[in-house]
Order: C-alpha cells, then structure tokens, then sequence
C-alpha cells in the first residue's frame, strides 16, 4: 500500500529568456513567449522526482497530552524515539494533523450499524449527533453505511455527498436473526481496503450491544487485516442489562470488541446508564462520542518505520516515546505481525 509521497528537487538550471530576445522579433513575440513558457514548465516539471515509501512501511498512530489532558499539537519527528522489541528504530516517515479545526489528509469511513432492536431504537434518535459528525470530518470524507445482524446491508457505498449519507443513517432498521459483529467489521475493512485512494485514513466506526453471537471470523483475524491495511477501528458500546442476583448489571461485550479500538489505533466509547436503561423515555445522545472521535482524528501523529532484514516472524512489540518532559503520549498500536514464509 502506498502511504505517501514526497517529491524531492533535482539540480538543474536554464538560461532564460530575456526581454532584448523576444523584442528583437516583434512579430514572432507569441509564438516565443509560449515557447519560454513551455519549456520553462517542462523544466520545473523535470525537477522533480517522486519518492514513494515502499509498502512494507510500520505506520503508528500516536496522541501526546499535557498533564491537563490538552492535546499537543506542535511536536516534530526529533520528539519521537521509536523502538521495535526494545531496539531503537529510525523513524522514516512522519506526519502530524496541524490545523485543529480542519484534517490535512481526507478520510474515509465505514460506519457500522448494529440492526438489533434495542440499538435501532437509539440510533433513531441521532439526527442532530450524526449530521454534526458528518459535517466536521470534511467535505472530501467518503461514507460508507452498512448495517448487520447476523449478515450485512450496504446501505450507502463510498459517497462524499452528506446528506445522501444522513438519507441512508435513517433507512436503518431493525434485522431480525443473530449477531455477527466481526464478520460485519472485516466486511466494512474489505471495503475499505478496495478503494485505491492510498492517500486517506481509514477508519471504522462501530455502533453496538457489543454482543457477538454469530461472527464465523475471529476479533484476531479483524485485527490483523485491519493492522496490515493501517485501519482504526472506533467501537462505541450501548451495553444491554441483565439480572444478576438481585440488581441489574450491564452485559460484558464480546472478547474483541473492545480490544480491536486498543489494537488498531482507535478507542472505545461507552454510551448510557442503568438509569437510562430502566427510563423508557431516556434518549442517549451520541454527540460527545462523535466529537471526541473527530478530536481524536485532528491530533494524531503518524510515525513509520520499516522493518529490520533480519526481524524474525511473529509478533513484534512497538515502543514510541516522547522527549519532552510532562508528557503523556497514547500509543494506538502496540505492535504488528512478520509472517513466516513457506
């Protein structure tokens, strides 16, 4: 997967034209001018090359905070030591959101609707929250909306239109049948590895009970390909209560669904109460979570590394840390996978 691409100048110089050359020659001025004009651009066209960063690249996405928990937005890449199992690494490449109130690098998203009657029911209430959320990722963000039970619905493929998007949220309803949360996911991850835009991040948003009772692939399986593609996954939790002895308590998601945002560069959010749940009339809002995920995006650093030769399969350990003092720095992925070859 291409991640970037940096353009590097060449030496190179030419004799311009001057204004005794091309008055010399009144009559043939045009045809000279654009002449100049052209090779003057295929000259500054020549010096250039582009550097494209091989594919095996190590992407880590990492937030550093102050002891007020403020984002810190103006670090550079001396700020950074990067270590793969402990042995420092030479950090090359590096990226870093500067403008906090708009994304340098467009997204695209997955948002991942959980069809069970209970989630359906809360997603209805959304509109201000999800209109909000769409709005702030940008006008170049592509959505996508699928929506799963036991299997998937596309709602809406890859689209920058917003209200198309919000047409699509609202069409979402309840599916009958069993869970399948991580089939959904590395479904929503398939799709957005097959878009050939290599230049935005790609994130997944999650909306569920957490509760997966059908899934045939693995979280680990999930993870993996979302490791391998550089995609994070968000999972927001609106937990179901059960009884336990003689109070409710909320049910614990599915080994995964909380471990996937750990491992893939996201976060987990959890929305609602006991109290909620027992209030019939309750309304959760899922506006702070979407404004915290849209925080999150803005502050990020991207550091990339390649691999040692002679790294042996299996799992690696990543290490990021931070120079300055005071800081507290929230490394999104703990490590990645060298398989063996046969």
């Amino acid at each position: 997967m291409v991640v970037n691409t940096i353009l590097r100048r060449r030496g190179g110089s030419t004799k311009p034209a001057t204004a005794a050359n091309l008055m010399a020659a009144p009559r043939r001025c045009t045809t000279r001018l654009a002449f100049v004009l052209t090779l003057i651009c295929s000259l500054v066209a020549a010096t250039f090359s582009q550097i494209v960063l091989r594919s095996d690249l190590v992407l880590i996405p990492v937030t550093v905070r102050d002891k007020q928990g403020k984002y810190i937005a103006d670090l550079q890449v001396e700020d950074f030591n990067l270590f793969d199992n402990g042995k420092p690494q030479p950090i090359a490449f590096f990226s870093s959101e500067r403008d906090p109130d708009r994304m340098a690098r467009p997204l695209a998203l997955a948002l991942l609707l959980d069809a069970s009657r209970s989630i359906s029911a809360v997603l209805h209430q959304q509109q201000s929250a999800v209109t909000s959320f769409l709005n702030h990722l940008g006008d170049q963000t592509l959505v996508s909306l699928i929506s799963f039970s036991q299997n998937q619905e596309t709602l809406l493929g890859f689209t920058t239109d917003k209200t198309e998007a919000l047409n699509a949220f609202f069409r979402h309803r309840r599916l009958g049948g069993e869970t399948a949360i991580f089939d959904a996911l590395a479904f929503a991850l398939k799709s957005l590895n097959a878009l050939s835009e290599g230049e935005r991040r790609k994130i997944v948003v999650i909306v569920s009970d957490g509760l997966d009772t059908a899934s045939r692939i693995s979280y680990q399986d999930c993870a993996r390909l979302a490791q391998e593609q550089g995609i994070a996954v968000y999972s927001i939790l609106i937990p179901i209560y059960s009884p336990y002895g003689d109070r409710l308590v909320a049910r614990r998601p599915t080994k995964g669904f909380i471990e996937i945002a750990e491992e893939t560069g996201g976060k987990f959010f959890q929305v609602g109460t006991l109290e909620d749940a027992l209030n019939p009339r309750a309304k959760l809002d899922l506006g702070p979570v979407f404004e915290a995920i849209v925080e999150d995006l803005r502050h990020q650093y991207y550091l990339g590394f390649y691999p040692p030769e002679d790294n042996h399969p299996g799992f690696h350990r990543i290490e990021v840390r931070v120079a300055r003092k005071n800081m507290k720095l929230e490394l999104r992925r703990r490590g990645y996978t060298i398989r063996s070859i046969p």
